[in-house]
């Protein structure tokens, strides 16, 4: 009995050690994933701030903390994150980084490639649904796809006269078959958003105005004239727009000089405006009240939604994007790949018209609104600011999103996140 006895005290002296052993185990090892956790937990939300100040270190410019707290990044890190050669941060479930429009590493094109366009908030910007109008030169091997008053008219005159292009509608599967496997180029031009936007409005506000209805300019044209009534409406919600103009002859006289006019309506577009404030308050008083949803005309589209497949917002496969600024060097780079050979002074084909209302009178707080109207251009197109909209106050900023949104194939929506450039505030 005293050999059993001793042997079970033996036992449970053994068991008592175990269980000391491995009660210090479990306490060493909750102690270490507290540590951890705290840690993780700290670096959870640190991240992102403390790896791009590793990896800004190395560049020359910083993120900057602006407007309570926020971060703005700078552009190179954000293309770095596009590439995949840096991952997203991970932030308390961040989805969005802000940065500053024209600040990318990326040419317009290459930006237009990451860009999203909500095919429901913008469709009455999106020209074609379903199939796209483009000049196409299979000679060359060449498509233009044509922006509205962005070098469109000396653009076709290029494509028509130099390149053997000719205007279709192409589907999209063919789009994508030519761009990709058939070795086409599909090009466009495109320019600062503000000073376009100048020019739009001037084009719309004479192409809706109510000499269209009747009067010299529509007496052997019907079809404008029928499309102007079948459009009308769509200014009648600015009915100051035309107030004390019900002819062109009215018009003309708030903005061309009185001898030019004497000689010819034409000699009135080759003069500088006199309009003396009328047509430019007019002009701001509309883009106070406009939100960007419902252009009254084409021309007042942005230039990304000439550049999207309307059912899914999805870029065009754009191969190049010229400088509508420069569009003659541009076409003469592009007749120099082609190896077609353009006489000199038979480029320039467009409507070069005088401004009719005078830019001089707009106010900065306007033109900041168009910046704000015009800032998926600015984000998805990499175009830089104006001055005038990058000294900006907090609530008229215009900043650029790097966003995460479910990924999309065709017309299928994924799972899995998909990251784009969009505009800050919508």
């Amino acid at each position: 009995n005293i050999a059993i006895s001793m042997a079970r005290d033996s036992a449970e002296i053994k068991y008592g050690r175990k269980r000391f052993i491995i009660g210090c185990l479990g306490v060493g090892a909750f102690a270490v994933s507290l540590a951890n956790f705290i840690i993780g937990h700290r670096a959870y939300f640190q991240i992102d701030h403390d790896e791009y100040r590793t990896y800004s270190s190395e560049l020359p410019h910083q993120s900057v903390i602006k407007f309570d707290g926020e971060i703005i990044y700078d552009g190179e890190y954000i293309s770095h994150i596009l590439d995949g050669e840096l991952p997203f941060p991970v932030n308390n479930n961040l989805k969005r980084l802000k940065f500053r429009p024209g600040s990318l590493p990326l040419s317009s094109a290459q930006s237009l490639q990451k860009c999203y366009i909500n095919s429901t908030r913008y469709g009455n910007q999106i020209p074609d649904k379903t199939v796209m109008l483009a000049s196409v030169s299979d000679t060359h091997k060449l498509i233009y796809r044509n922006i509205p008053k962005s070098s469109s008219s000396t653009a076709r005159h290029a494509m028509k006269d130099f390149f053997d292009g000719n205007d279709r509608r192409v589907k999209h599967d063919e789009l994508e078959l030519a761009v990709h496997q058939l070795d086409y180029a599909l090009i466009s031009f495109v320019r600062d958003p503000l000073n376009r936007f100048y020019s739009s409005f001037d084009e719309s506000f004479f192409r809706l105005g109510p000499w269209m209805g009747s009067g010299p300019i529509v007496a052997d044209k019907p079809r404008v004239k029928k499309w102007y009534f079948e459009n009308k409406y769509k200014v009648e919600k600015y009915p100051y727009l035309y107030e004390g103009l019900p002819t062109i002859g009215h018009f003309r006289k708030v903005y061309c000089p009185p001898d030019e006019l004497s000689i010819s309506p034409l000699a009135c577009n080759d003069v500088p405006s006199i309009e003396n404030g009328t047509l430019a308050h007019r002009f701001e008083r509309f883009v106070r009240d406009y939100d960007g949803r419902e252009p009254f005309d084409v021309h007042m589209n942005l230039q990304v939604s000439n550049l999207v497949w309307g059912v899914t917002g999805n870029p065009l496969p754009v191969t190049k994007l010229y400088n509508a600024t420069e569009a003659d060097k541009g076409w003469l780079d592009i007749a120099h790949e082609k190896g077609v050979h353009i006489p000199d002074g038979q480029l320039t084909h467009g409507r070069r018209i005088t401004r009719r209302f005078n830019v001089s009178k707009v106010s900065d707080a306007t033109k900041r609104k168009i910046c704000r109207l015009m800032a998926l251009d600015y984000c998805c197109l990499n175009f830089e600011l104006p001055e005038v909209c990058r000294t900006a106050d907090d609530d008229e900023a215009v900043f650029c999103a790097l966003d995460k949104i479910p990924k999309r194939e065709g017309d299928k929506i994924d799972i899995f996140d998909e990251l784009v450039i969009q505009q800050w505030n919508f």
